[in-house]
């Protein structure tokens, strides 16, 4: 292989475990974007919660009542996943987005 064609194979698959990467979502930074976006204001998560959280309700093993792609829903568009969502549009990066679902696919405990 000539050492053009393999350095640009070589950087094509680096970009795409990137965005490979980026699509799945970092849990440790959705972790930090829950406490960023003071998620838990509304929510309770492994016995923590704030002064609305029965709005909201509990997190915990959301991980394993929804999929990813719901989660990503919800988080996008509340309503058009739960008609009765109380939680309101959230201004969410595509990014962020995937972060969160990474981290609360993550909640699988109860």
């Amino acid at each position: 292989m000539k050492p053009r064609l393999l350095a640009a194979f070589f950087i094509g698959s680096a970009l795409l475990v990137i965005a490979i990467r980026a699509q799945e979502g970092d849990l440790i930074n959705g972790q930090r974007i829950y406490a960023a976006k003071m998620c838990n204001l509304c929510h309770t998560l492994a016995g923590e919660s704030g002064p609305m959280a029965e709005l909201g309700g509990p997190l915990d093993g959301i991980g394993t009542k929804r999929d990813a792609a719901w989660i990503r829903l919800y988080l996008k568009d509340p309503m058009a996943a739960l008609p009765e969502a109380k939680m309101p549009r959230i201004d969410l990066t595509d990014q962020e987005i995937a972060d969160l679902t990474a981290f609360l696919r993550g909640c699988r405990q109860k």
